[in-house]
């Protein structure tokens, strides 16, 4: 391999030549390309001959060094030369372009030899290089700051039928606005009905609270009936009472003539109008003025006789001994709303024993000795319609009844119970046994002389409650003992 470089064969040694030419360019560019991280660009066509040539000389001497020193073999150039490429084509450089990264050289090559002058490249060739910018390059401008095209805005028009499932749409995008659709309709169906609810509640009573101011404007002190003596049929002189018309029941009934009377429990919101018509259904939604109302009035049963007067004067019927009453357990406390807490609180009692009553002739007062929970369709052994419970027969029929109010009764107290004694059983929903609860709250009539509060303001709870089935078939751990101690009312 070393008669090559010892000029034995002209041809070989031209060859050589011609192949060391080209390594030498390849390693001319290399060392550029460590001193400058610029991309170097190609020589221009025109002068590229000329630029060889002037390279040629140079690459003689660099040969004859080689060949002196020994620093390359013959082996290692055709390797170099094997994998050495012709210059690229020029092509157009852009503005930044990281640096290429290193090449390992060969052979390192001295700094005294890479500085011998080399012809310089042609000037075309620097035309054609874009220069560097030594300031810092700008950061390309963002997306966002390119304007972008207005969108049209849409009309309310278009963003309302956009709601609803048109053509176009997807199966997955019309059962979305379905489902928004039936949410905003269940949204607003509901909220209508709260708001009429209240709504309705709110007219209710401010209709009540002004008929209520009225009543009590006109109302008399205290009436009491004035006894006259008059001839019976045998021609006997009796001595009957006569009723007059109370000044604050006339301009109720100058409203409605089916007003019976008036109601109130002092310091609750138990203050209404009584209302008595042919059934018991007419004022279970309709005001004492004829509008509809959930709220509706509270009613005595049509059964009932309660001063009723004619136009003589005098009692038409006696008065029933039990006056059955009726309200609704209103969401706001109004008409019975506030009895539930007789049940729930246990001071609640002791702090309003005394229902007042009016008629439209004359006031009473009726003292609570019993509250209870029934269930209005019980058909067991614990059944106790006391609604239907308007007359006593005689003294057993009547002890009977209060005694087995008293058995119930959620708190037990001191108030006596006679024979004689009227009745007054207010009546109202209770949520305890769900739709089927009644709140039973019954009182006996204040006897002439008689303190209202006498007996009650001892209470205490009752130990042995009787309760109805339907309570015990969800209360398992809990019985009625029907053995246990009680004082029953009466001999």
């Amino acid at each position: 391999m070393s008669d090559i470089f010892n000029g034995q064969t002209p041809e070989t040694d031209s060859e050589a030549q011609r192949r060391a030419e080209r390594i030498n360019k390849i390693r001319n560019s290399l060392h550029s390309a460590q001193e400058e991280p610029e991309v170097p660009a190609p020589a221009a066509p025109v002068q590229e001959e000329q630029w060889e040539n002037e390279i040629a000389a140079r690459i003689a001497k660099r040969v004859q060094k080689v060949k002196e020193q020994k620093a390359a073999s013959a082996e290692d150039i055709l390797r170099e030369l094997d994998s050495a490429e012709k210059p690229a084509a020029p092509e157009k450089v852009p503005l930044y372009s990281p640096p290429p990264a290193e090449i390992p050289v060969p052979e390192p090559v001295k700094a005294a030899e890479t500085q011998e002058e080399m012809p310089a490249r042609p000037a075309a060739h620097e035309q054609e290089l874009p220069v560097r910018e030594t300031a810092p390059q700008q950061a390309p401008k963002s997306s966002k700051g390119k304007k972008k095209k207005k969108k049209k805005k849409k009309t309310v028009k278009e963003r309302l039928l956009g709601l609803f499932p048109r053509k176009g749409d997807s199966i997955g995008e019309r059962i979305r606005k379905i489902v928004f659709l039936g949410s905003v309709a269940a949204i607003i169906v509901c909220g209508y009905m709260v708001s009429d609810y209240y709504l309705d509640l709110w007219k209710s009573r401010k209709l009540n609270d002004r008929v209520m101011d009225m009543y009590w404007t006109y109302q008399d002190e205290d009436v009491q009936p004035s006894t006259v003596e008059v001839e019976n049929e045998n021609g006997e002189v009796e001595v009957k009472q006569y009723y007059t018309l109370l000044s604050g029941a006339r301009k109720l009934l100058d409203m409605n003539g089916e007003v019976v009377g008036v109601i109130s429990i002092p310091d609750t919101k138990v203050n209404n109008p009584i209302m008595q018509a042919d059934d018991n259904d007419k004022y279970l939604h309709r005001k004492i003025n004829g509008d509809e109302s959930r709220a509706g009035e509270i009613f005595l049963d049509f059964r009932n006789h309660f001063d009723d007067v004619g136009k003589d004067g005098f009692l038409r019927v006696p008065n029933s001994d039990n006056l059955v009453i009726y309200g609704h357990n209103m969401g706001d406390e109004t008409m019975f709303g506030t009895l539930k807490y007789y049940e729930r609180n246990s001071d609640y009692y002791g702090e309003h024993p005394v229902i007042d009553i009016n008629s439209n002739y004359m006031t009473y007062k009726y003292k609570i000795f019993a509250f209870f929970i029934l269930d209005s369709d019980d058909e067991s052994e614990t059944k106790f319609d006391c609604w239907n419970k308007l007359n006593f027969t005689d003294e057993k029929d009547f002890y009977d009844f209060v005694n087995e109010a008293k058995r119930r009764t959620i708190r037990l107290n001191d108030v006596d119970v006679k024979y004689g004694d009227k009745l007054v059983t207010l009546s109202t929903c209770n949520t305890l046994l769900g739709d089927r609860g009644r709140l039973i709250v019954m009182g006996r009539l204040v006897r002439e002389g008689e303190d209202p509060l006498s007996g009650t303001q001892n209470s205490r709870a009752n130990p042995n409650i009787k309760w109805p089935t339907m309570y015990y078939n969800t209360k398992t751990n809990e019985h009625y003992d029907p053995d246990a101690e009680f004082e029953p009312y009466g001999p």
